[in-house]
Order: C-alpha cells, then structure tokens, then sequence
C-alpha cells in the first residue's frame, strides 16, 4: 500500500509504479464512497468492484504516462550522446522503482571496477530506470574532478550555495570518486558532501576504479565508514571497452 497524504492506494495491485499521484476527486465516480473506504485503508482492492479498480487504474494511469514523458524529456535532454542507449538492465529497473516509492529509504549504490568495464554507462541507465520509472524528482551526475572544479573559491562566485545544491540533490551521482589528486581541501569537500547526503538519506550513485581496500585508503577512513554503510556494492567486471572500440 502506497501513502498518499494520509490516504492509501495499493498501487501494486493496480500494477502502477510508485509516486505521488493525485486522487481522483470527489464527485468524479458514481461510487467514490466505496474508493473513498479503500483509500481510508477500510476496504482491500480485492473487495472492490471490477468497475472500481479499471476506474482506478485508468485514472492513475494517466499520471502515470504524463511522469513518464516529463520525466524522460529530463533525461533525454540531459544524457550525453555517448549514453543515450544506455538501458537498464533488472537490478537497475528495480533500484529505480525503490528509489521511487521511498529516495530516503533506498540505499546508495557504489559501482567499481577497473578502468572502461561501463561504469559510467550503467550509471547513466539507472538514470534512464528512474526517468522510465515516472519519477520527476531532479537528478545531477559529476564527474569528481568537475565537482571540484566547481566548488573552487573564486571572485565572484558564491562556492558555498553551489555546494549546497549538489550537496542537497535529489538524487547525486558522482564519477570516478578517487581519481583526483587528494589533498586536504579535496579530503574536506568530499568528507562534507557524503556525510551531509549520509546524514539526510539522501540517495547517491559513485563510480570508482579503486579495489574497495584502495578506495579507503584514497579517501579516508571517515569516509569510506560512510560509503560502507550508506551503499550497495556493485562490482563490474570484463575487458575495457575503450580499447576494444579503438581496435
């Protein structure tokens, strides 16, 4: 059952994927009061009428479409040419459909592996997953040197409201964490960010090419902690693409 404003619909059963949907209003069935029951939690969606639930489903299904386009025109006009045919594959369409039905309660994902194996490119497929999913929250991918780059003081740049709009991003994902050349500052930024998203359960989507025991030696124990507990571990395997495609 799915919580809406202190009304519940069994959106699985009607075969919709999570989000926030909005109710169909009162007047807009002849029998709303027996919805009305179901969306009180009174009466299972098994114990409607037929008619009930194909008025149900179609109502939502209709959201359900409008997400989706607004949700894929988020993506399309946002994916790199490289990663435009990046698709999800099932453990991706599923991370993306918790993501949508509770983002505070879907663990972050940490995908490593060595050099050109695709970690960039299922990234960006989680991201098609989460657009194909309907949800409009918005997303922001980094590489981890353009994040710093960003967040360099400089004239005339307010560095501290950049932060906090990466920082505070619905759903984060940051390239190759440990690429960098690490320094303090680096070691500054990157513990305040992870801890911050750690902190408000803010979901997060890292790439690495370090082994996880070079990963916590390139950024710190207080960070790597933070990684442990807040991720998923996804390791990907096999040859670089890179230097197949030159061939």
């Amino acid at each position: 059952m799915a919580q809406h404003s202190k009304l519940t619909v069994d959106f699985a059963g009607l075969g919709i994927p999570p989000g926030n949907y909005a109710l169909p209003a009162p007047g807009s069935y002849e029998d709303y009061d027996r919805l009305l029951k179901h969306f009180k939690g009174e009466l299972a969606l098994a114990d409607l009428a037929p008619d009930d639930v194909r008025f149900l489903r179609s109502h939502f299904s209709e959201q359900v479409a409008e997400h989706q386009q607004v949700a894929m025109d988020y993506f399309t006009a946002r994916v790199p040419r490289r990663f435009a045919t990046a698709y999800p594959e099932e453990q991706a369409s599923e991370w993306a459909l918790g993501f949508a039905a509770d983002r505070h309660a879907v663990k972050s994902l940490l995908l490593i592996g060595p050099t050109g194996v695709g970690k960039t490119h299922y990234a960006w497929s989680v991201l098609r997953a989460v657009a194909e999913s309907g949800t409009q929250l918005r997303w922001q991918m980094h590489t981890a040197v353009d994040l710093y780059a960003s967040l360099r003081p400089r004239d005339g740049e307010d560095s501290q409201s950049t932060f906090e709009r990466i920082a505070d991003a619905h759903l984060l994902v940051l390239d190759d964490l440990g690429a960098s050349k690490w320094t303090e500052w680096v070691e500054e930024i990157t513990y305040r960010l992870i801890n911050h998203r750690y902190e408000e359960c803010l979901p997060s989507i890292f790439t690495s090419n370090l082994a996880p025991a070079k990963l916590r030696d390139a950024l710190g124990e207080r960070v790597a902690s933070r990684l442990t507990e807040m991720c998923d571990r996804i390791v990907l395997k096999g040859d670089d693409r890179r230097k197949g495609g030159a061939k």
